[in-house]
């Protein structure tokens, strides 16, 4: 069922006919709607949906950080766009059907802030601790930029994120992991953003660690 807006001229949102309105970014535009295709998809087509679904799957859960992560190169794309195209092209990993993800090679930000020299991770007391060099001064670093921490948790498949740790000059951070995390292996990502969020840093992936 359509919407119409201002009269047959104006914009509207759903399926209207043949035809689909919609708005991306405050950018009103319509489309046809795709004809049924009766032919089987080809090989390459089925082993790009199987590549797709996996990224999808996987940065679904943490799409308002990868919103954050991403404005500065989104364009008029979403940060959610730009990530999973990332992890299609970069860091899947495996021929099909046993395709992985490579989390080394997994993105959460990309951008112009100076990002974290020398990170480290470990686990105590039921918390993931990362350290780093205070390179304030660095490019365009500043103490006051804030620290975005990742950690996923394979085996459980879920995750935990601030994107708005501690300060730079701080040069150390933690995130408090749930209760049944306790001896599960982790992986750690982290990034700086400005204190006013307009800048950020291309994301590193620092590595893995045991909950402990």
């Amino acid at each position: 069922m359509g919407r119409y807006s201002k009269g047959i001229l104006g914009p509207f949102s759903g399926k209207v006919g043949t035809v689909v309105g919609s708005s991306w970014n405050g950018i009103d535009y319509m489309r046809s709607l795709p004809k049924p295709s009766s032919k089987a998809p080809t090989e390459a087509q089925t082993i790009q949906r199987v590549r797709m679904a996996l990224a999808v799957g996987f940065l679904k859960p943490i799409s308002p950080l990868l919103t954050q992560g991403f404005k500065r190169v989104a364009g008029n794309s979403s940060g959610f766009n730009v990530a999973t195209s990332q992890v299609v092209k970069e860091a899947i990993a495996g021929v099909y059907p046993d395709f992985t993800i490579d989390y080394s090679k997994v993105l959460i930000s990309r951008g112009e802030l100076t990002g974290p020299w020398n990170a480290t991770v470990a686990s105590a007391a039921g918390a993931v601790n990362v350290g780093w060099t205070d390179n304030t001064g660095s490019g365009i670093a500043k103490g006051t930029d804030k620290a975005i921490l990742l950690v996923y948790n394979e085996a459980k498949g879920q995750y935990v994120y601030d994107m708005a740790g501690a300060d730079r000059s701080a040069a150390t951070d933690s995130l408090i992991m749930p209760a049944d995390f306790i001896g599960d292996q982790v992986h750690v990502w982290m990034a700086f953003v400005s204190a006013d969020g307009k800048l950020i840093s291309t994301s590193q992936y620092i590595g893995m660690t045991e909950v402990m």
